[in-house]
């Protein structure tokens, strides 16, 4: 059910044998066919050229033509595949929000064509290293799966499938909660200043425990520990802690096991794990509410005495192993019949290393890239829409270099020039950090220096109370604008008005605005609200606010000569002001003093 990027040459990829010549073609297309052969590692990537929109279901056919006559040819069709629009979807919860949760499935999906509509949902994944594959599906955007799509990214789609008449994919790649560095490559947080200590703080929290490479050998002395039964938590084992134990089960290896892959289960363990057999890695997970699964490869398996080694660390609450006893086994993963309990008597260590919290798997700088976005690159898109800064309130002065730095980041990587890449503005919420919020906004805004970037302001659909809002349909229409207006030539106004000259008038000052939205009016028809004037003293006070056609004229009792003006700044900020178009002023100041924000890394 994929949609190919129209009007472009469209990179199909993947892996075959060494040497092997392949052939891509989307069937019925005239012209739709391109050759290669693989390299040395069996790799190949072919382009097929720019194609017009096509709303026909095609097959797209890849055969192999073996480099020996003694190889049979190979064949690969995908079904149902579409020509039209194609758009990244990412950031952090407010894009992952799907329909459903917002309240939202019973839309109404009659106002699209949807079987010209589909969207690829990404599995979550950080890993350390880059991907070159994802787990995920694409997915005909009908009123059975609507519900289960992320919001935002369905409003964005519809939209555009409905005015553009031809088919839209939507690539939804997004993880709640997460920060921008985590979408950022590690060369990229690595070549600014700016962002190097994101690095730095995660290197320490990650660095190995010093005790690994003694306790997970076969050949230590462990007789000093003392024997503990598992499946058992840490206070049934007489340590209610928050910290490590380490745990070491001898066992013989049957001959009949030799050469074989081995799985291991270990039930749930709260928090973390991490396992050994033999010295040798084999897995780690820190969710909490996971059963515990892990390969031990056959070229580690040999019979006789070995070493099964589990470290184990609670951050908080109860830590241990939760079992249930069954799942506590290992045996080969050809034969689920034949296992051996792993439950009963092992050896523990309580570790006397300090704690150290890692940083959660959605805020490890790099990994989300790695796992949610190289796998699609280069695969050809169109552009970029983008929900996320939530979790960088608190850092916004970092913020400005470091999400246009993404951005690049992002547009280097798929090699396209800089395609479009439009984003939402947080939208209000009490943080309890008003000055961090807004200043996170203005860094958000900080990233409009980049070409083809366009910002969607969502100061009247929010909710303070809650940082989930739920009025997902106005933000997805309002990106949809922004892409109307700039890659589709759409007549259509797309951007809030904006500050452009400011003049000091005795007692007064005025904000001159500029944008296609003008004249400026109030959403409700009262006095525009939130409006503030400070001195030379640099301290604010509220003002009245006149709108007076493209200028707003501002006044204070406490401010006699004011120098500066600034307009909903504060985290739970819903402001009245808006253009005749009906899209809101963003928050806003016009002084340079330094950032609250400022030296935070």
């Amino acid at each position: 059910h994929m949609v190919l990027q129209r009007g472009q040459e469209v990179p199909v990829w993947g892996r075959a044998l060494p040497g092997e010549q392949v052939q891509v073609s989307l069937e019925g297309v005239d012209g739709a066919t391109a050759r290669t052969r693989t390299d040395a590692d069996g790799r190949w990537m072919v382009r097929l050229p720019a194609m017009a929109a096509e709303s026909t279901p095609r097959p797209l056919v890849v055969r192999t033509m073996p480099a020996s006559p003694n190889l049979e040819r190979e064949e690969l069709t995908i079904d149902d595949v579409l020509v039209g629009e194609v758009w990244v979807c990412s950031g952090q919860s407010n894009m992952q929000w799907t329909l459903d949760w917002c309240g939202q499935s019973d839309i109404d999906t009659s106002t699209a064509d949807h079987d010209q509509l589909r969207m690829f949902t990404a599995t979550r994944t950080s890993v350390p290293d880059p991907q070159e594959d994802v787990v995920g599906d694409w997915t005909i955007c009908d009123r059975d799966s609507a519900p289960n799509l992320s919001a935002v990214a369905y409003y964005f789609g519809r939209e555009l499938q409905r005015e553009l008449d031809v088919p839209v994919g939507l690539i939804h790649t997004s993880w709640g909660g997460s920060t921008a560095e985590a979408w950022t490559t590690r060369d990229r947080l690595e070549s600014m200043e700016e962002t190097r200590p994101i690095l730095e703080r995660f290197d320490r929290m990650d660095a190995p425990d010093p005790d690994t490479a003694e306790f997970t050998s076969i050949t230590y002395d462990d007789t000093a520990w003392r024997s503990v039964t598992l499946p058992s938590m840490f206070a049934e084992q007489g340590h209610d802690i928050d910290g490590t134990i380490w745990y070491r089960l001898h066992f013989d290896l049957p001959k009949a096991w030799e050469g074989r892959e081995l799985e291991v289960t270990l039930g749930q363990i709260d928090d973390a794990d991490q396992v050994w057999f033999n010295g040798f890695k084999i897995g780690e997970n820190a969710y909490w509410e996971t059963d515990r699964r892990y390969v031990i490869p056959a070229d580690l398996v040999r019979p006789g005495p070995s070493l099964l080694t589990v470290r184990v660390t609670d951050y908080q609450g109860p830590g241990g192993f939760k079992g249930p006893v069954d799942r506590m086994r290992m045996g080969p993963v050809d034969a689920p019949g034949d296992r051996r309990m792993l439950t009963g008597s092992w050896l523990m260590q309580v570790s006397e290393r300090p704690l150290v919290r890692p940083m959660s798997m959605n805020h490890r700088p790099a990994h989300l890239y790695n796992g949610m976005i190289n796998p699609f690159v280069p695969y050809g898109i169109q552009g970029a829409i983008w929900y996320q800064g939530e979790s960088n309130v608190g850092r916004a002065d970092q913020y400005s270099t470091l999400f246009p730095a993404m951005i690049e980041n992002w547009r280097d990587a798929w090699g396209e020039g800089d395609f479009p890449f439009y984003f939402v503005q947080i939208a209000p919420y009490d943080y309890g950090r008003p000055l961090e919020c807004a200043e996170l906004r203005e860094a958000q805004a900080d990233a409009l220096r980049l070409p083809a970037t366009g910002m969607a302001v969502t100061m009247d659909v929010g909710n303070p109370k809650d940082i989930h809002p739920v009025a997902k349909e106005p933000v997805g229409h309002r990106l949809a604008l922004l892409a109307r207006a700039d890659v589709y030539g759409h007549d259509v106004i797309a951007r809030s008005p904006v500050v452009q000259s400011t003049e000091v008038d005795g007692a007064t000052m005025v904000l001159r605005f500029t944008g296609a939205c003008l004249p400026l009016e109030t959403l409700d028809g009262s006095a525009p609200t939130h409006f503030e004037l400070a001195g030379e003293d640099r301290v604010y006070h509220p003002a009245t606010a006149v709108v007076d056609g493209d200028s707003i004229r501002l006044t204070s009792d406490a401010v006699a000569a004011p120098v500066a003006a600034r307009f909903a700044w504060d985290d739970d900020a819903e402001p009245n002001l808006a253009g005749a178009c009906g899209l809101p002023v963003g928050p806003f100041r016009t002084d340079q003093w330094p950032r609250v924000t400022s030296g935070r890394w």
